[in-house]
């Protein structure tokens, strides 16, 4: 049979049925060669590679019957000892033609996967072209497709726990980082970086698998450590004349990096515990925290691109024909700075310095980026659940990193004006519940799951809420007078309420008055010659009202909480311990007799 006689659909077609085609192993692997040595046909040689992907990938995964996986086997075997199949690849990454040299990228990694997870140890030859690709930071198809090949190595290695490291890369990735990624702020535009898109993305994913891997396995490079340390180059792309997509996937980088994410849309497996973690880590995100917080300080914001969102089926429009702006990048940037705050503060309160660091400044500069693409509500704390209305885990890390600053920052400054920079831990509370129509299964599901902090978050609440009733009380009214008018699943293009709405929360009345007023202002008490009859009819009038005011509703949701926890705690259903979870609720519906 001649090469070209060779059908390869049909083979496919016995692969994906787990049996093996009517030639020996030896002439399969001869015309498979042959495709591959010679690039005359480019169809033949993409299907080639192609096949060879599919079967060390179907026999890593034992799709195969026994006798098939031996028949495979042996295909493989012959390819890359007898015909060193590994050293044509290696050639191919440099072929002109992008689906050729992607191919031989591919084949190529499930071949060192399935190595390091037999032997434990990779191609020599792969290694080495690898290395050399990444020391000539010729930007191409040769750099993309290796850059390519590293990150789908570490990501397979990953997914089968195999804990492997890639040091012998160590110099050649930093060497990249140095040579692709802009160093210094001194006149970054005139770089010109539009012929450097394809690598900056693949360099980005290869960035985000050395951090994951450091997350589930450990510190085992200094490649790892990157991202961090030199965190300023990455926010330096901002800067630089790339694509929009670029600096999109530059700022979801180091979203995921502050945040401990890397990896997570992967399924790699769960982030070794804080006590497992490598001891560098929080020196590593310290120094960033820090990065950032100087590059705002000098107008990075500014620099910070966001373009329209992209048209879906839904289109790109607000039902009154107003552009929505890329909110991923808007949660990308909040979040960046919302976490290096609470890095650097947490770093501040264990030296003793809690104070030396004004929260109110970096929320004020983020308030001004966040006005510059979107119209915000007059009551600020409206932005959380507006912003992050469509991504349930970020905003609970959004809420539950500003909950730490205003505790860090209430150990050295009063609550007056908390709202003003949109951090008023009660307001946000109620916002937060009233985006999800106060509907405590919803709740339920957030403290069951383990894809949000909102346990963590739930926890700190309660506990604020224990030593300021009052502040619940108080912000209550004020949204409800009309200072706060953002809904789940809206955008933050929404019109201020009114002047009064705009005065902070802090600045109303505090103790007893405020729950005094709650209650006068729900019902107007008859006079004192009216009958007892009429007595229990205006009591049981204020009672119903206070139950339908928004604080009512709160308490409610709470209350409803509490009962779900302790039925399925108290029949075995509930995945972990809630006594202290529900000691708290109960601390709640005390508070709540009160009113009623």
């Amino acid at each position: 049979m001649e090469v070209s006689e060779l059908d390869f659909h049909s083979v496919f077609g016995l692969l994906h049925a787990g049996s093996a085609p009517g030639l020996s192993s030896e002439d399969l692997a001869s015309r498979i060669s042959s495709c591959v040595q010679t690039v005359t046909n480019t169809d033949d040689t993409c299907l080639s590679l192609s096949l060879i992907e599919s079967v060390i990938s179907r026999l890593a995964a034992h799709s195969f019957t026994a006798d098939a996986a031996v028949y495979y086997q042996d295909v493989i075997r012959r390819l890359f000892t007898e015909r060193n199949l590994m050293a044509k690849l290696v050639s191919l990454l440099s072929c002109q033609d992008k689906l050729v040299s992607h191919f031989s990228a591919k084949c190529m990694s499930v071949y060192v996967i399935k190595e390091l997870g037999i032997a434990g140890l990779s191609s020599c030859m792969w290694t080495d072209a690898c290395a050399a690709v990444l020391e000539r930071s010729v930007s191409g198809c040769e750099l993309d497709s290796c850059l390519w090949s590293v990150t789908a190595v570490i990501k397979g290695v990953l997914k089968a726990d195999m804990g492997q490291n890639k040091r012998a890369l160590d110099s050649s990735i930093t060497h990249l980082y140095r040579n692709l990624l802009p160093l210094s702020t001194k006149d970054p535009h005139s770089t010109d970086m539009k012929c450097v898109c394809k690598s900056m993305s693949e360099f980005i994913e290869l960035l985000e698998a050395l951090n994951a891997a450091r997350l589930r396995h450990g510190l085992s490079s200094s490649a790892q450590r990157l991202s961090f340390t030199l965190c300023s180059s990455l926010l330096h792309v901002i800067r630089t004349d790339v694509e929009y997509v670029v600096k999109k996937r530059v700022l979801l980088l180091l979203k995921k990096s502050v945040l401990r994410r890397a990896g997570d849309d992967w399924a790699l497996g769960d982030v070794r515990s804080a006590s497992g973690e490598d001891l560098s880590l929080t020196e590593d995100l310290l120094s960033m925290a820090d990065t950032v917080l100087q590059e705002v300080n000098a107008g990075w914001l500014k620099e910070v691109p966001v373009k329209a969102q992209a048209s879906f089926f839904g289109g790109n429009c607000d039902v009154d024909g107003t552009m929505k702006k890329d909110d991923v990048i808007l949660r990308a940037v909040s979040l960046i700075l919302l976490k290096s705050l609470e890095i650097k503060m947490k770093s501040l309160g264990q030296q003793g310095s809690a104070g030396e660091i004004e929260a109110q400044q970096y929320l004020t500069e983020l308030m001004l980026f966040l006005q510059r693409h979107v119209s915000l509500d007059s009551h600020r704390c409206c932005w959380v659940s507006a912003l992050f209305a469509e991504q349930d885990d970020d905003m609970m890390e959004a809420t539950n990193t500003l909950m730490a600053l205003y505790l860090y920052q209430k150990r050295s400054c009063s609550d007056s004006g908390v709202c003003v920079w949109g951090f008023n831990p009660h307001c946000l509370f109620i916002l937060l519940l009233r985006s999800l129509s106060f509907d405590h299964s919803v709740l339920l599901d957030f403290l069951i799951s383990s894809e949000t902090c909102f346990l963590e978050y739930f926890v700190r609440y309660l506990k604020l809420l224990w030593q300021d009733w009052t502040g619940l009380c108080r912000s209550s009214q004020h949204i409800e007078d009309g200072g706060g008018d953002a809904k789940r699943g809206s955008d933050l293009s929404i019109p201020a309420s009114s002047a009064a709405a705009a005065v902070p929360c802090g600045e109303s009345a505090t103790g007893n008055q405020v729950e005094t007023a709650l209650v006068s202002r729900l019902v107007d008490y008859g006079s004192s010659d009216e009958s007892e009859e009429a007595d229990a009819v205006d009591c049981g009038a204020s009672v119903m009202l206070v139950e339908e005011s928004l604080l009512g509703k709160v308490l409610a949701c709470l209350m409803d909480l509490r009962t779900a926890v302790s039925r399925l705690y108290n029949r075995g259903l509930f995945p972990y311990n809630p006594s202290s979870l529900l000691k708290l609720l109960n601390g709640v519906e005390s508070q709540r007799n009160r009113l009623r």
